[in-house]
């Protein structure tokens, strides 16, 4: 999960940038863009590590039959 750098980078990339656009006041008037409550942003988090765990059973299901 830790091997690709360039990967992490740019996934830390991405959640800095989408976190300004949402929660930087200057950036909300600018983007017309709304603070989320902790309840949606907690919901949504969970989705990443679904589709990875997901994805890491189907992989490891796939060494198995090998």
């Amino acid at each position: 999960m830790l091997t690709n750098p360039l990967l992490l980078g740019g996934i830390a990339f991405e959640v800095a940038f989408t976190a300004a656009l949402v929660y930087v006041p200057a950036l909300q008037d600018l983007f017309g863009t709304a603070s989320l409550p902790l309840d949606i942003v907690v919901l949504i988090a969970t989705f990443p590590v679904l589709v990875w765990g997901a994805d890491e059973l189907q992989r490891a299901r796939r060494r198995s039959h090998r």
